[in-house]
């Protein structure tokens, strides 16, 4: 089993919504207001940030998670250069413990 973490601007969170959904994923955890600081600057929320972020976690199996990380590459790809990369997925071993 993997755990994905995905850290997107909060802007897209329909087109990373239809994604997980595109591959079957219906169970996961959802976090708004996620604030930190990454390749593209900080992120607070203060009016001249670019916009809050999002964070979703998800277990999934092995398989599903690397069919996901194909998605989420291609869809990075469909945004094209001009457009900063809104969306980062992590991949974590996981294990349930309960």
């Amino acid at each position: 089993m993997k755990m994905l973490m995905i850290v997107f601007r909060r802007s897209i969170v329909e087109r990373i919504h239809a994604l997980l959904k595109e591959y079957d994923v219906n169970a996961f955890t959802e976090l708004h207001n996620v604030a930190g600081r990454g390749e593209t600057g900080p992120n607070v929320e203060f009016f001249l940030s670019p916009g809050p972020n999002s964070m979703i976690l998800t277990a999934v199996s092995e398989q599903l998670a690397y069919r996901l990380i194909e998605g989420f590459t291609r869809f990075k790809a469909e945004q094209g250069t001009d457009q900063p990369n809104h969306v980062h997925v992590f991949i974590l071993p996981c294990e349930q413990a309960v």
